[in-house]
């Protein structure tokens, strides 16, 4: 309960124009860098460059979400589509983008433009041997993320995937719900960020845990592919477990963490012999995504503090 109400009261401050105002200003001072690879693609670049070298696979993400105008979709898709031309020379290709970069918080025409440009960028990754992830924003976009998985996944589109969010109190269902799909799915499975209304979300963050759990069980007993998005070592550990005991190959699961988070773990995996894939963001946009790894972790607050008062 205190964790809940630590992130809670985070996000709320976070929020706050004078607090947004200061962080924007002075962020690369208070230890931005540590979480996001730069504001620009070549930066950005550089990291993935930097992580093959140390053996690990990336996903790279541009940073920016809740995009309102069809300019703003239209330059966010411009810049999608560079960035997996850029791809096309790097290691272990992988990109994701929110759909509401893709046209799904317009006022109209949302969803015909989120696949129309889905289908777009899904071409341009085919094209550069990379995988498209449809990541999970907040929940009024959450059945819009599953129509353009689905539709893509139907029209035979096998680079994409998509994201659920364990705490989510609907997200079992969904999981079932894509599991039935035929080839099976490929999912990244994540405890969930978002600051969401109580009623839709579980406030007990060992039943969240739980689920999380379950869901990678589930879906790897059921035969899909398992992005396990998580930095919560004994889950770890007891997914390890559970794929030596069921005989899971290799290739239909990977270990996803965050660049910047716990770079020891990161190794211990890659070394265990597990495929290990670091999530990249840039861009200018990095508020939002700062703001929710500052909620996540108190320890990731104490280092920014650190670093502003020495």
């Amino acid at each position: 309960m205190l964790e809940l109400t630590y992130r809670r009261s985070l996000l709320a401050v976070a929020n706050l124009p004078p607090v947004a105002g200061f962080v924007k200003r002075f962020g690369w001072r208070l230890g931005v860098g540590r979480f996001v690879a730069g504001e620009d693609l070549d930066s950005a670049v550089a990291v993935l460059k930097r992580l093959d070298e140390q053996g690990l696979a990336s996903i790279l993400d541009l940073l920016g979400e809740f995009v309102a105008s069809p300019e703003g979709v239209s330059a966010m898709v411009q810049e999608i589509e560079t960035a997996l031309t850029r791809l096309a020379s790097a290691p272990q290709r992988a990109m994701s983008v929110k759909p509401t970069q893709l046209g799904l918080g317009l006022r109209e025409g949302a969803i015909d433009t989120a696949l129309k440009n889905a289908r777009r960028l899904a071409r341009r990754a085919q094209e550069a041997g990379a995988r498209l992830c449809f990541d999970m924003e907040n929940h009024p976009y959450v059945d819009g993320t599953l129509t353009i998985y689905r539709t893509l996944h139907a029209e035979g589109f096998d680079n994409v995937s998509t994201v659920l969010q364990s705490y989510l109190k609907r997200s079992l269902q969904d999981l079932d719900d894509l599991l039935a799909l035929t080839p099976k799915p490929v999912l990244r499975l994540v405890k969930g960020a978002y600051l969401e209304p109580e009623q839709i979300v579980y406030r007990d963050l060992a039943q969240v845990d739980r689920l999380l759990r379950e869901m990678i069980y589930r879906g790897l007993e059921a035969g899909a592919h398992i992005d396990i998005a998580t930095h919560d070592e004994t889950l770890i550990r007891e997914t390890e477990a559970f794929v030596r005991g069921a005989k899971i190959p290799p290739e239909q699961y990977e270990f996803q963490l965050l660049y910047g988070v716990k770079p020891k773990l990161q190794q211990a995996l890659r070394q265990r012999g597990h495929t290990v894939r670091i999530y990249v963001p840039y861009g200018k946009d990095w508020y939002g995504y700062y703001s929710r790894r500052l909620a996540e972790r108190p320890a990731n607050l104490a280092f920014v503090l650190r670093g502003l008062f020495g």
